[in-house]
């Protein structure tokens, strides 16, 4: 096990930042946008302006080829990656040679569909995808099937219980089926949903919000920033990570009654990654 398994990742418009003994620390040279993390695959994938990557403890480890770029969310299967990208779905596979070669997934379909921001796997084998047109669906054997939720750029997704989520420009929405959705009861501009142990947290366009029941949301403190990442510790819902954007990191340890501001870390806040999650976060 090496020091990044137990370590929470800040994806920034900067780099990545790590924790490591208590104190934040930019992990390599790379100063990349870097959008969204996966752990779900027992590695690190960042996904970045400039591509996909595997974040080691020793080096970078590029995941992309030539077509992929400006890549927003990644969902790690082993040698199989799904990645999100301004320019579609792809599926990506591992050669013995340690390429990836990429196959589009999105071909045919409208730019704003096209545009993905965020993907999540249901248990069928079906993948979700949210995009500026709405939320989409990928059935293997069917292709692409609209959702009810369209007309609207979705830019984040979340499974909290037996519901998902969808954050877009027009609020929070709930699906039991991610085909049928409907209205959570959080107006206004949405980027990042993430799931707690009993409660769903969104960064908005003024500050974090809490709900412990979807239809219900409450104010939770950075009132008046844009919170483009928001993220629960694994173990409680004590401890949760917000990133502003701009506005740096934050960190409250009282379920947002008082917030701290992180030093080391003042960029714009895209992506949060905690110990044992799989790194779904919102990305403005």
């Amino acid at each position: 096990m090496n020091f990044l398994d137990d370590s929470w990742l800040v994806g920034t418009n900067s780099g990545v930042y790590a924790a490591v003994d208590q104190q934040w620390k930019r992990l390599g040279a790379y100063r990349f946008i870097v959008t969204a993390f996966d752990r779900s695959g027992g590695r690190v994938l960042a996904s970045t302006g400039s591509g996909l990557w595997e974040i080691r403890e020793d080096r970078w480890i590029q995941r992309h080829d030539e077509t992929m770029t400006e890549v927003m969310d990644v969902i790690d299967e082993g040698e199989r990656m799904i990645a999100a990208s301004a320019y579609g779905v792809a599926l990506g596979q591992t050669e013995p040679s340690e390429a990836t070669h990429w196959d589009w997934l999105t071909d045919g379909l409208s730019i704003n569909q096209r545009f993905t921001s965020a993907l999540l796997r249901l248990d069928d084998g079906r993948l979700v995808a949210a995009t500026e047109a709405g939320v989409m669906i990928h059935d293997p054997e069917t292709g692409w099937l609209a959702t009810s939720l369209q007309g609207t750029p979705v830019r984040c997704l979340a499974r909290w219980k037996d519901s998902y989520l969808a954050g877009s420009d027009s609020g929070v929405w709930s699906s039991d089926d991610a085909m049928s959705w409907q209205c959570s009861g959080r107006d206004g501009a949405v980027y990042a949903l993430a799931a707690g142990c009993d409660c769903v947290l969104a960064g908005t366009e003024n500050g974090v919000y809490v709900s412990t029941h979807t239809g219900r949301w409450h104010p939770a403190g950075l009132t008046g920033m844009r919170v483009g990442a928001v993220e629960s510790s694994r173990d409680t819902d004590e401890i949760w990570y917000a990133g502003g954007v701009p506005g740096g990191l934050w960190m409250t340890g009282n379920r947002g009654q008082t917030w701290e501001g992180v030093p080391e870390i003042r960029s714009e806040v895209m992506a949060i990654s905690a110990p044992g999650g799989d790194g779904l976060g919102g990305r403005p």
